[in-house]
């Protein structure tokens, strides 16, 4: 190829490359995100067949995974109570899965089913404990109904959840689990009503995951009383849009055959 043909291929590549950038730099409107979480289950809570008549209690500490994707232009289904609670937002994934010893299964959203199905709850550090973030899954956000929140003291970087970014929560201090709805009084302290996350296996049979009533410290007893629970961790993760991976594809296999065609 002559020295003349490679100058004219250069730029044709250099303008291909760009226009294909380009596409990938359209905005979104919605950015994507997964929510990993991990925690354990104790002998309060139990897992078994939807069709079963008693439930099967956890005999030890189980250690579970959740894994939730969602995105932050979904509907809020926080509460809109105000003041300190405009640092809350609930979204409903679109998909959310959770790993039980070894087993993955897949969790009912509230898209699917209102009632038992899950949030993505987010607090930043202006609607929890004073100066601290609270994460995790919460079915009927407007009742604060069964559900998993870890408590954590600092997150790196710092966000509010009117400006959602990828996030490390750390210095896990605890973490509180609700089996549903109050159905008297006021939350911590009141009776609950049970509400099982409803979880579907590989074969899509349907499982209750039963969530106890109480909360765990970690590492020391932060109130009298409290019992220690195992470490939980938890981060929000970006997720590239599948949009913009098409996009920049289809820019790369542009550029490939219009730099043949030219070589040719």
């Amino acid at each position: 190829m002559s020295f003349v043909c490679r100058r004219a291929v250069i730029p044709l590549a250099t303008r291909l490359l760009a226009a294909a950038c380009a596409l990938t730099a359209i905005p979104a409107h919605a950015t994507a995100f997964e929510l990993i979480y991990t925690g354990a289950f104790n002998a309060h809570e139990s897992l078994n067949l939807a069709s079963d008549s008693t439930p099967a209690f956890f005999t030890a500490s189980t250690p579970y995974t959740i894994h939730a994707l969602f995105d932050d232009a979904t509907p809020n289904l926080a509460p809109n109570f105000g003041g300190s609670f405009d640092g809350f937002r609930a979204y409903a994934p679109s998909s959310a899965t959770i790993e039980i010893a070894g087993t993955r299964y897949t969790i009912e959203n509230s898209t699917a089913n209102p009632t038992a199905g899950v949030t993505v709850a987010i607090f930043d550090q202006n609607s929890f404990t004073l100066g601290r973030y609270g994460i995790g899954l919460i079915a009927d956000p407007v009742g604060d109904g069964a559900g998993i929140v870890g408590d954590f003291v600092s997150a790196s970087p710092d966000f509010t959840v009117a400006a959602l970014t990828a996030t490390v929560f750390t210095g896990f201090a605890g973490v509180g689990h609700s089996s549903g709805v109050c159905t008297s009084g006021t939350a911590p302290a009141c009776p609950h009503a049970i509400t099982p996350w409803v979880l579907h296996d590989g074969s899509n049979a349907a499982w209750n995951l039963t969530l106890g009533n109480y909360s765990e410290d970690y590492p020391i007893a932060h109130s009298p009383g409290a019992s220690i629970g195992p470490l939980n961790t938890a981060q929000i993760v970006a997720v590239p849009e599948a949009s913009i991976y098409g996009s920049m594809f289809a820019g790369l296999v542009g550029l490939v055959v219009a730099l043949r065609r030219r070589v040719r």
